[in-house]
């Protein structure tokens, strides 16, 4: 896993991108960019960008998979916002990496935890009732 957190994406593909043109999007400019950066200082906002674009699935997932272990919600857009990512963007990974369907059935489960935790919290005496 080390040699996959040093590599790029660019590197891992083996195909570089052509610059991006003249009248590039942010949203082109940033996939180039950050396919240049090493995985290991992608950020969850990086990975759920990159994942929301479809860009490096094959390596990110796991990655991302890893850092959802320690924080399920981790987001830097909003809450949860790299889970949504994984969830969106890997339809096709599940089939062929076992192992990371276990990894993400733990994160689910983690979250199953978590709730259960809130609402016993949710239900002491005190909290306002909602709805």
């Amino acid at each position: 896993m080390d040699d996959l957190l040093g590599a790029t994406i660019e590197e891992l593909e083996g195909e570089p991108w052509r610059p991006p043109p003249a009248d590039a999007t942010t949203v082109m400019i940033d996939a180039h960019r950050l396919r240049q950066v090493p995985i290991r200082d992608l950020t969850i906002g990086d990975l759920s960008f990159l994942l929301g674009q479809r860009i490096g699935v094959e390596w990110l997932i796991p990655v991302a998979l890893d850092r959802l272990r320690d924080d399920p919600l981790a987001g830097d857009y909003y809450p949860g916002a790299l889970l949504n990512a994984v969830l969106e963007s890997g339809s096709g990974h599940w089939d062929a990496h076992a192992a990371d369907l276990m990894a993400l059935w733990s994160i689910r489960e983690a979250l199953n935890r978590l709730r259960a935790d809130a609402d016993k919290l949710l239900d002491r005496d005190g909290w306002p009732a909602f709805g």
